[in-house]
């Protein structure tokens, strides 16, 4: 008998904590204008690069660059490379103008998460987290 009285209690306490956690896990649901039809989730600016950057690791971010990058984002990181949609060409890298709306933890997220609309695929199927932050080093480096 005095189960059956606790099972309100714990119903009401389970809803709580899952609406809790929800609002916990927010993420922008529309894009800013500006963003391109970028969706970043709340706190990925504040994201810091944790790969220590050398010669080294700039050489790796190139590589990955260009196995991974470089068929859409160009060579040179303009936008122009082969693949590249003409309708919706992948942003350059090479402007610095930009540098203040992509700080690392930007830049991350979307190398990582990708989006649909403009198409860009998302890279966490395919190189690693460590990896995601060395290709920012190396892109850094095409800012004009």
């Amino acid at each position: 008998m005095t189960s059956r009285r606790h099972v309100p209690l714990c119903v009401g306490v389970t809803w709580a904590c899952l609406i809790f956690a929800l609002g916990a896990v927010r993420v922008v649901t529309q894009a800013p204008a500006g963003s391109d039809g970028w969706q970043i989730a709340e706190g990925a600016a504040a994201n810091m690069n944790p790969v220590p950057t050398s010669p080294a690791v700039i050489a790796k971010g190139q590589s990955l660059y260009r196995a991974k990058c470089r068929r859409c984002h160009g060579a040179d990181g303009t936008g122009r490379g082969p693949d590249a949609d003409p309708d919706h060409p992948p942003g350059d890298l090479t402007d610095g103008r930009r540098a203040s709306r992509n700080p690392d933890g930007v830049m991350f997220y979307k190398i990582w998460n990708g989006r649909s609309k403009p198409k860009m695929p998302a890279m966490k199927t395919d190189i690693t987290r460590e990896e995601v932050w060395t290709v920012i080093h190396y892109v850094k480096t095409l800012r004009r």
